[in-house]
């Protein structure tokens, strides 16, 4: 196997059949965190695709073993500098009848120097909060948006937090979600607050959103939240003439707001106590940027309209 250049994380697609087995073959250094999950993308027979991981060319002191899981997932860190093989192989009805089983795996390698100790485990319950009412929060086979969808969840939905690392230049975070078979997957832990923290809120860097409405609609309405200090601007086309409503719903004046017309004048500003209506007189890109000048976090629902 070879990541694409800067790359940490890569999807293998491939068949296998019978009593056959393949191996893919991965290099890493001691102390590296991998994360290795598999799916099955297509069968005539059960699906019954394992894999193992294992140093290469060997066929004993493996890390993981497929065929003792359920959830086809495995987290390990490398003991020691090598090559380490993936390996793909049937069992039961499928292996003996001949059968053919189509596969996704989804293998991610954390840079050099983060290992067990960056993504170690930090559990907790949390709770699903920014994602659009009308929209869902993507749960993936592994940290980064490369990795497979394998569930999706609302703004409210609590989850229990395994751990968090980072891949790719964002932060994500190992979950549970609170269903009967309490499936685990990965997502952006911008989207997750424990006990009134928000995980991505550890910097004061501000970030930027780009609001889009569902086709048919000319409004939408979400949840966010926003730790001592921080800032969020959401972005949204409209054009000359429009009529825009918003409000931001909070229980607290600490959080303002300003609107921005796209040429990066300041339409108008206020506190959360007053909302915005008015027509547009230009086109293109309008920014409201909404601010906690707050010591503590606090949630708020945007509710944002253009006709």
């Amino acid at each position: 196997m070879r990541f694409d250049p800067g790359a940490t994380s890569a999807t293998i697609n491939g068949t296998i059949r019978g009593d056959e087995y393949r191996d893919y073959v991965v290099t890493a250094q001691a102390g590296q965190a991998m994360v290795v999950s598999l799916a099955v993308t297509g069968t005539n027979g059960h699906g019954s695709a394992f894999f193992n991981i294992l140093p290469a060319g060997l066929d004993y002191d493996g890390l993981y073993v497929g065929s003792t899981d359920v959830d086809s997932r495995a987290e390990v860190t490398i003991p020691r500098d090598g090559d380490w093989a993936i390996r793909v192989y049937l069992m039961g009805n499928d292996r003996d009848a001949d059968r053919t089983v189509g596969y996704s795996i989804d293998v991610f390698i954390a840079p050099n120097g983060a290992g067990a100790s960056q993504a170690a485990r930090t559990g907790g319950t949390a709770t699903v909060v920014g994602v659009a009412s009308n929209d869902v929060l993507n749960v993936r086979s592994g940290p980064g948006t490369t990795f497979g969808i394998i569930g999706a969840l609302a703004t409210g939905d609590p989850v229990r937090r395994l751990g968090c690392q980072d891949a790719s230049g964002s932060r994500w975070c190992e979950i549970e979600m609170m269903t009967d078979m309490r499936e685990r997957g990965w997502v952006s832990a911008r989207y997750l607050s424990d006990g009134g923290t928000q995980v991505n809120q550890t910097s004061r860097a501000p970030r930027t959103e780009r609001v889009r409405f569902e086709p048919g609609t000319n409004g939408t309405e979400f949840t966010d939240q926003l730790g001592p200090g921080m800032s969020v601007t959401y972005q949204f086309g409209a054009s000359d003439e429009q009529e825009m409503y918003f409000r931001l719903a909070a229980d607290t004046p600490a959080l303002s707001w300003r609107l921005y017309t796209p040429d990066g004048a300041l339409l108008d500003q206020a506190t959360s106590a007053r909302e915005y209506r008015g027509s547009l007189f230009q086109s293109g890109d309008h920014r409201i940027e909404v601010t906690n000048a707050d010591s503590a976090m606090h949630s708020f629902n945007v509710i944002l309209g253009i006709q």
